[in-house]
């Protein structure tokens, strides 16, 4: 595994680096100067800012026994960027200056956090095509330079700018969208091909990362000219639609309509379809076949004849017009009786109440189920108990049962709450597997969120170590 002591390689001089920083900002300057010229504002040369979010890893290379896994952290983007474009052509060339914390956090198999900040004076050359007005695509180099990094581990923390390489290059590509004229979204990938940190002799670690930015681009503003008085003659009166109506006096001058409506089309007030002028309800919307009037409703039970299924006797909207039923006699109406068939108190929705013995049955299920350490596969013993409870729910198919799975505190949240998703994720496929609906079947994890005991004790925790199965009706 990688080890929780910092290793130290020989320093490096970092006087190279310095140089390329300044030759980098001295180029910045002159195409700042140079973007104010009048050549480059007939070119349209942009400047603008930008700032935002880096989620950075570190790609491990080599033999690296013990780590579990490497996480992504946080760092901050910030810079100015400047673009050139090709004439009027949707290509154009933008490179960026910015200040970039990139790194990652490792965690080993003890559950110990490593974390690396490595902050970058990076420079992306990119080439940008504009897809639309609001959307464009980018990609090109990277040139990234150290200007500090540092190790975070449970020793403390360690300064090691001198064992990280100088010099980064990456590749980066993206999107860009404008919102707004001088405002810019954009998402990029940027992945590194140097190794740029050397733990041990056999691990090295390359930069991977995404980068979220929001820009603002600067543009000069265009000179205020005189405006132009223009004389406008009175119009001549016209029909424009053709209608017969002179447009001073037509309330729709480009549609036609009659002198009725003051030039309108005739309208359809209730919206049916039908215009006013052969509507016999024209408030009311109706049918064609009844000359735009509703259908009647005989029974007066708020269901129209053409969609009542008992007309001359009142009922229900919800039985489509017919009265409502009860055949298992438990004054709980067919219509919204979970179980129409077999008689049920109303509080559980007219389906009967599940008996004691099932719910200690099944409880006694539920400490009878056991999973390999630290994983969400089901030991040989938990199938007997489960075949049972299959039993149960295909004698009683109106039940919905809940599985629910928790964890003690050994681990992250993370990993407690991923596992104890599977476990029950786990109980639900094996029954489906033996012919339950799994539409009768709910699957949930809490992790270590519910403690039935002090996690303080072997005992408690092992009580905090547990399936419930909740039957419903």
């Amino acid at each position: 595994m990688i080890g929780i002591y910092p290793y130290f390689r020989a320093p490096n001089q970092h006087t190279a680096m310095r140089k390329i920083v300044l030759l980098f900002i001295t180029v910045f300057i002159t195409i700042l100067s140079s973007s104010q010229t009048p050549t480059a504002e007939k070119q349209k040369v942009s400047l603008g800012i930008k700032t935002g979010l880096n989620l950075s890893r570190m790609k491990l290379n080599g033999k690296i026994p013990g780590v579990l896994e490497s996480n992504f952290r946080r760092g901050f983007v910030a810079g100015a960027f400047v673009n050139f474009p090709f004439g009027k052509s949707p290509i154009s060339l933008q490179p960026e200056f910015l200040y970039s914390s990139m790194g990652g956090d490792i965690l080993n198999e003890f559950n110990e956090q490593q974390s690396l900040r490595l902050n970058y004076f990076s420079v992306p050359l990119l080439l940008k095509y504009k897809i639309s007005r609001k959307l464009g695509v980018f990609a090109g180099p990277q040139l990234d330079a150290i200007i500090y990094a540092r190790e975070k581990n449970p020793l403390g923390l360690f300064n090691i700018t001198k064992q990280v390489e100088e010099f980064d290059g990456l590749a980066t590509g993206g999107m860009e969208w404008w919102p707004w004229n001088n405002i810019v979204l954009s998402g990029r990938y940027m992945h590194g091909f140097k190794k740029v940190y050397t733990r041990a002799p056999e691990v090295s670690m390359n930069n991977r990362g995404f980068q979220l930015t929001i820009g603002l681009k600067f543009t000069k503003p265009k000179p205020w000219t005189e405006p132009e008085v223009v004389v406008v003659a009175p119009p001549v009166d016209k029909d424009s639609d053709g209608d017969g109506i002179f447009d001073s006096r037509d309330k729709c001058p480009t549609v036609p309509g009659v002198a009725k409506y003051e030039g309108c089309p005739v309208p359809d007030t209730d919206k049916d379809g039908i215009l006013d002028d052969k509507d016999k309800c024209p408030e009311m919307a109706g049918y064609p076949e009844l000359d735009g009037c509703p259908y009647p409703d005989r029974d007066k039970d708020g269901v129209t004849d053409n969609k009542d299924r008992c007309p001359d006797e009142p009922g229900s909207t919800k039985n489509d017009g017919c009265p409502i039923t009860d055949r298992d006699n438990d004054g709980v109406p067919d219509a919204t009786d979970r179980c129409p068939d077999e008689p049920g108190p109303a509080s559980n929705q007219g389906c009967p109440e599940i008996k004691e013995e099932i719910m200690e049955k099944t409880a006694e299920i539920a400490q009878s189920i056991y999973f390999d350490f630290g994983s969400a596969k089901l030991q040989r013993r938990s199938l007997a108990p489960l075949d049972e409870l299959v039993q149960i729910l295909k004698d009683n198919p109106s039940y919905k049962l809940t599985i629910e799975s928790h964890t003690d505190n050994v681990g992250t949240n993370e990993s407690n709450q991923r596992l104890s998703d599977n476990r029950s994720s786990a109980v639900m496929n094996y029954l489906v597997r033996k012919g339950i609906d799994a539409s009768r079947l709910t699957a949930t994890g809490y992790g270590e969120e519910k403690p039935v005991a002090s996690n303080a004790s072997a005992e408690g925790r092992t009580l905090n170590r547990r399936s419930e199965l909740k039957l419903s009706n």
